[in-house]
């Protein structure tokens, strides 16, 4: 694909992608750290979970407000670029503080807060930049290429940075902070303060405001499109499982493997590296079985590696298996979107995009503290399980949406 079509050099692509690398590699540790830090405060896994959700409320909450606030606003610094040059420092010198505000919880939870309103402010606008620079028919190229750039830094996060913490806990803090800096040095480089496509709305349309979340979700219901339904509860249970396996998994392993934090990020981060190798075959799949029977095979293979891997005493043989279930979760993950976004066409693209993000953060936002008050209840042994189960509704779900969609085509 030509620069013409694609709007951007590899040089500023690239750019693009160290941004988006940053966020991936934050979360990455922010995920894993970040449950670790709270339990010298908060004994129960579900209070820990629940306290990890909060992105994900101020994610649904505030990054429709922040992306309308970003269109409507135009300086010498454009549009989006005003956000990135506040927030990212803003970020980076927070989450660095992270480890040295655990002295007391209100000190952690205020700078963990302060963090994570930070990274919300620029979220938005650092995705919409992409866009702004591309022409449509080159946005399905650029993003895939931003897409992979992202799974690799969060893999190298976790592989890489994340066992520098058995030294100092506080230097892959320090490390990831550096990051995002040279993140926004790198954005601001790569990207135009008056980008050619830039246009209003751009934001709107992918993270729509909640109560017109709420609205779409009524109007399926009310509407009674069964298929489209059963396709959005499997995409909840999808997320629902994985985001309980992201926030928990460094609980699980430090407690029932006797392992350091650091060493749970590298084993996490093989899930990660697995998503990577198989990210673009899992897109080449998707147009050949179709999106249901790519997600069906994924989330169906991704139940089995987990449920073997409840049978593991050994944390090397751990790894191998959850580098399967991330391998599989590309296949759910890669085509959820698309197949959500295609049930409308063209015309209702706005609509069923704020559909797939309710579900999504809905469940992001529930499976942490609920999967953790489990953990509470039952021992921490319950979480691959847990997350297995979920995924076996999830294919289980799809195969009913299947028939349904066949049933609808019938006369």
């Amino acid at each position: 694909m030509t620069r013409a079509r694609v709007g951007l050099s590899g040089w500023q692509l690239l750019g693009l992608g160290v941004g988006a690398a940053s966020l991936a590699i934050t979360w990455g540790l922010y995920n894993n750290f970040m449950p670790l830090l709270l339990r010298d405060y908060v004994r129960s896994s579900g209070m820990r979970g629940a306290i990890m959700g909060i992105d994900n409320v101020m994610a649904m909450v505030l990054l429709p407000l922040i992306g309308t606030w970003s269109d409507r606003i135009d300086g010498r610094l454009g549009k989006r670029l005003p956000f990135l040059v506040v927030s990212m420092p803003l970020a980076a010198i927070l989450f660095a503080l992270l480890p040295f505000a655990k002295a007391a919880f209100w000190t952690l939870m205020a700078v963990d807060i302060a963090f994570l309103l930070a990274m919300t402010a620029f979220r938005a606008p650092l995705a919409a930049l992409m866009p702004d620079h591309v022409p449509p028919d080159g946005r399905s190229h650029a993003n895939a290429v931003l897409t992979m750039l992202g799974a690799i830094g969060g893999a190298i996060g976790l592989l890489f940075v994340a066992p520098m913490a058995d030294v100092a806990l506080w230097f892959p803090f320090l490390v990831a902070g550096t990051v995002i800096a040279v993140a926004l040095f790198a954005v601001l480089l790569a990207t135009e303060p008056h980008p050619r496509y830039v246009a209003a709305g751009v934001i709107q349309e992918d993270a729509p405001l909640l109560s017109g979340l709420v609205r779409d979700a009524a109007t399926v219901l009310r509407n009674r499109q069964g298929g489209v339904l059963l396709i959005l509860v499997a995409v909840f249970f999808a997320f629902f499982g994985y985001s309980a396996l992201e926030a928990q998994f460094s609980t699980f392993a430090t407690e029932e493997f006797g392992l350091s934090g650091g060493s749970s990020g590298m084993i996490m981060g093989a899930t990660i590296a697995g998503f990577v190798v198989m990210a673009l075959p899992a897109g080449r799949l998707a147009r050949r079985l179709g999106e249901l029977n790519t997600m069906r095979l994924g989330a169906g293979l991704l139940a089995l590696w987990l449920l073997v891997a409840t049978l593991t005493a050994d944390p090397t043989t751990l790894s191998l298996w959850l580098g399967l279930g991330g391998a599989s979760w590309a296949f759910v993950l890669v085509p959820a979107y698309p197949l959500v976004v295609n049930q409308g066409g063209d015309d209702r693209v706005g609509f069923y995009t704020g559909i797939y993000y309710l579900f999504g953060s809905a469940a992001s936002i529930l499976a942490p503290s609920s999967v953790g008050a489990a953990m509470d209840l039952l021992g921490n042994g319950v979480l691959l399980p847990a997350v297995a189960v979920s995924m076996a509704i999830t294919a289980a779900t799809l195969t009913f949406a299947m028939r349904s969609r066949s049933a609808q085509r019938q006369p």
